[in-house]
């Protein structure tokens, strides 16, 4: 599936949400004490949790540079686990679109995964060029967000990595269902979570956080991955 791949070169969370980068919970036009930096300190701010996933769940979280998520990244045939971190660098313009720009390192990797404001993913970009981009996007959030919702993201995606420098142009389509709102436990602790499938993908988005804090890739014949958050720090 064209939307598997182009997850599974991003995420490796891109959470999705690749996400996914780094994000802070600051929504825009609410009050909430959003002084959030490790995951250590989550105790301090519970009496917070209510209006943060409110606002989380009603428009989607401003991102600011200096945030960062570190994910292990789970081979589902080999058990074998690796770790991959995500951290919003700027907000810059891509394809005549306002964009955060998150960077994604391990594995020998470094690229941005580039998403719009409404968190869905636009475009892909390393070596000092642009290599794909998704018109108009790959939607995966849909503000505001509620159980029972369904809608189908069509997209053309460009892939601009052919060395002859040929544009390939692919149409392709996900249906997305906001499925249920769940408490999931990943190595960064328990979090209340909206499970998301999009295809043949489950992302756990967490509105007290701001981002897929779980993601699990299947590929149509293949065992897929598991995507967990060990550690994260929001910027203010």
């Amino acid at each position: 599936m064209e939307y598997t791949r182009r997850r599974k070169s991003v995420a490796i969370f891109l959470l999705v949400f690749l996400f996914g980068l780094v994000l802070t919970l600051v929504c825009m036009g609410c009050s909430v004490d959003t002084s959030i930096g490790l995951k250590n300190s989550r105790d301090d701010i519970t009496g917070h949790f209510f209006k943060v996933e409110k606002c989380g769940v009603t428009r989607p979280p401003i991102l600011y540079p200096g945030s960062k998520f570190i994910y292990q990244d789970i081979s589902l045939s080999t058990g074998q686990s690796s770790r991959v971190a995500m951290e919003v660098i700027k907000e810059k313009e891509f394809e005549h679109k306002q964009a955060y720009w998150i960077e994604v390192t391990g594995r020998g990797m470094n690229y941005f995964n580039i998403y719009d404001m409404d968190l869905n993913w636009i475009g892909l970009f390393g070596d000092g060029k642009e290599l794909e981009s998704a018109d108009p996007c790959l939607q995966i959030f849909k503000w505001p967000l509620a159980i029972g919702d369904k809608w189908k993201s069509e997209y053309a995606l460009r892939d601009y990595s052919d060395s002859s420098h040929n544009v390939q142009i692919r149409t392709s389509r996900v249906d997305v269902n906001i499925r249920t709102y769940e408490e999931v436990r990943v190595p960064a602790g328990a979090f209340k979570a909206l499970r998301i499938q999009a295809g043949k993908e489950t992302f756990w988005y967490a509105p007290s956080v701001g981002w897929v804090v779980r993601e699990q890739i299947r590929p149509y014949g293949e065992p897929g991955s598991l995507l967990e958050l060990v550690d994260y720090r929001i910027a203010l």
